[in-house]
This record gives C-alpha cells, structure tokens and sequence, in this order.
C-alpha cells in the first residue's frame, strides 16, 4: 500500500513540475519552419490548395509553441531572449504573409485554371486547355466563363451532347452577369446552328446512325432552351424537299428502335407516314 501511495506521489509531482523547453532545438525548428514556408508556391493552381493545407499545419505547430514554449523562453538561459522572440516573430510574419496570398489564391484556385485554359488556346492546345477547365470546374462546378468556354470546345470537337448539357446548365442553374448571358445567348445561336446544319448533311449523306445522335442532341436542346430556338418541326424542317427524306425517317427510326429510344423511334416513324400520305 505504501508503494501505491508512494508511486501515485511522484506521478503528481511530476505533473505538477513545469515542463522544461527543449532549447537547443529551438532555433533549428525556426529554421525548419521558414524552410517549409519556402517551399510553399502560391503561383501553380496544382499546388494552391494542398499547399494552403500544408500551410495550415505549420500554422498550428506555431501556435502551439507559442501557448507551450513561448512563455517558459526565459528558462532558456543560453539563448538571447530577445534575439530569439526576433527570430519567433520572424517565422509568425512570413507564415501570415503566405497565409494571406495563399488563402485568396486559394478562393480562386478555378479562375487561375481558367486562365490557363486561355493561354493554352493562344498557342492552341486544346487538349491542355481542356484539361485546365475540367480542373477549374472541379473547383468550382457552375463557373460560368469555364463552362462556356468548354461547351465552345466540345462542339468544334463534335461532342453535341456535351455541349448542350452545359448550355442547359448554364441557362437552368447558373447566375450569369449581363456580359454572360449576352455570351451565352450568342453560343447558344451558333450551337443550333451548327446541330441543324451537321444533321441536314448526315441526311443527305444517307448517315443516319451519325444523323440520330445529332437529332438526340437537338431535340434535348429544343426541349429545354428557355426561349424559342425552335418549333414542333424542326426534324421535318431538316429533311423537307430532300429526295430520300422518307426512307431517311425510317432508317432514323429503326436505328432508335436498335438503341431501344422506341419515344425517338415513334416521332420519326409518324415524321415517315406523314410525308407518305403528303405525296
């Protein structure tokens, strides 16, 4: 029993002794903090927010010492007090200083991917460009600028459903400025032209499996664009005074019946009787 009280005595006045500062090391954890605050780049959108992240430890091991070490400086008898809290608040001012360019590049992380996109297309890489905006739309998912200037690329590349879905969604569920929604409105012109026209020549080039995908893609851009790029006859309006235009209705129908769109397949087929009962 004496033992137990005894061991339960030093255990309390262990914990009751103030805690000693490692003095020797201090400096060199100076040191070793400004060398990672070195390395910080606030310039590279790759490395922004892990960066920002790597700063916010730092951060906290300051801190840290200054609610543990800091106040005991003075048991430090072989260190100058004054030369060292010069050399702490050294460290704290770089570590702000990184914190504050580090934390609005970091809000912004998308637009410096944006701009890159830009860049990129100046020497016209649009495969890195590409890749800068679906970096910047990880950031920031609705970045209107981005999604534009992606849905421009998607349909050079003849990707049509990409590029209305972001159309669609630019129009449904972003907040555009005025510039914007002129920009878009713009686009969203050029889009229906190029959709009507691509499909009026697969037509005539007897594609009609190619011809079924843009007629996919045209008829969710009509069913959804908020004004009226279109009416009921925008198919027929395709294929009207064509020669074939009724074989060409059947050849659409029966490809959408083969990818079981039997709601796509039924439309052309009544397109197909209806012109039949028109000769």
């Amino acid at each position: 029993m004496k033992k137990i009280l005894l061991l339960i005595g030093l255990c309390i006045l262990v914990h009751t002794l103030p805690a000693q500062v490692d003095c020797d090391s201090m400096l060199s954890t100076f040191q070793k903090w400004e060398a990672r605050l070195e390395h910080l780049n606030p310039d590279d959108p790759e490395l922004i927010s892990l960066h920002y992240l790597f700063l916010q430890d730092i951060k906290r091991e300051i801190h840290r010492f200054e609610q543990k070490d800091l106040p005991r400086l003075h048991q430090c008898m072989q260190l100058d007090y004054y030369a060292t809290k010069a050399a702490y608040r050294k460290v704290v001012y770089k570590a702000d200083r990184a914190e504050e360019t580090l934390s609005q590049r970091n809000a912004h992380v998308d637009r410096i991917f944006y701009d890159k996109a830009i860049l990129e297309l100046q020497f016209q890489d649009t495969s890195n460009a590409l890749y800068n905006l679906d970096r910047a739309l990880q950031y920031n998912k609705r970045q209107p600028d981005a999604m534009l200037l992606k849905a421009k690329l998607l349909l050079d590349q003849e990707a049509y459903q990409e590029s209305v879905d972001l159309i669609h969604l630019l129009y449904t569920e972003v907040e555009l400025t005025e510039e914007q929604e002129m920009d878009v409105s713009d686009f969203t012109l050029v889009l229906y032209e190029r959709l009507y026209n691509v499909g009026d020549n697969l037509v005539r080039l007897n594609r009609s499996a190619e011809a079924l995908e843009v007629f996919l893609a045209l008829e969710q851009f009509c069913t959804n664009m908020p004004s009226g790029y279109c009416n009921d006859d925008y198919y027929r309006g395709i294929l009207r005074s064509r020669e074939g235009v009724y074989d060409s209705y059947i050849a659409i129908a029966r490809e959408a019946e083969q990818r079981h769109n039997y709601e796509m397949a039924k439309k052309f087929y009544q397109y197909a009787e209806e012109w039949k009962n028109k000769q």
